[in-house]
């Protein structure tokens, strides 16, 4: 019974994270539409994990971005992103740039196996780490479902902090990123992305 979900999205919400907080009061507030298959998918889960993940195969899946990636360019801007393997092809990093978002919007997220577990840590920009864990991979559809596991520089879970993302590699020169936001125990914002490869 749900077409397509509209969801305003303001950075305001990500601001003021501890003491010194972020710059983000001059974000401007977007209106995203949202497919219903990934909405779903980002809310499919539940306390545990929902199933049994090949975390192999879904590290080996996110190889597959190697190279150079950018985003649709909105008021002159464009979000770019890139990713690389590094530490023997043990570790994929990913560099991530917005000149939308303060100080050019850069932040860094290393993916890599543990033991059987697929993590990633986000360095991001409200300066906290947050390391999420592969909940859920789609070989069919690729998408592959991230969950918290931890953080530094968090007092408490209370904290401003990405805790949930989800990422849907749609075709080879193509993929879609939906970042979720939580504050307080509450989701405050969702960042929904889609990458085209520039072949660099």
């Amino acid at each position: 019974i749900i077409g397509q979900v509209a969801i305003a999205i303001s950075l305001n919400l990500a601001s003021r994270t501890g003491d010194k907080g972020i710059a983000l009061m001059d974000y401007p507030t977007r209106l995203i539409q949202f497919p219903l298959g990934l909405i779903v998918s980002a809310g499919a889960h539940i306390d545990g994990r929902t199933a049994e993940v090949d975390a192999r195969a879904a590290f080996e899946r996110l190889k597959t971005l190697q190279g150079g990636w950018e985003g649709p360019e909105k008021n002159g801007l464009r979000a770019t992103t890139s990713f690389e393997l590094t530490g023997g092809g043990a570790v994929l990093m990913e560099r991530y740039s917005n000149p939308a978002l303060p100080g050019g919007g850069h932040m860094v997220s290393a993916y890599h196996l543990d033991g059987a577990t697929l993590i990633l840590t986000h360095y991001c920009i409200a300066k906290n780490q947050p390391t999420l864990r592969a909940d859920r991979f789609d070989a069919t559809t690729g998408e592959i479902q991230f969950e918290f596991l931890r953080g530094t520089n968090m007092p408490s879970e209370n904290t401003g902090h990405m805790r949930r993302a989800l990422y849907r590699l749609d075709d080879v020169n193509h993929f879609t990123t939906a970042w979720e936001f939580f504050r307080d125990g509450k989701k405050t914002m969702t960042e929904l992305e889609t990458f085209t490869r520039t072949g660099k």
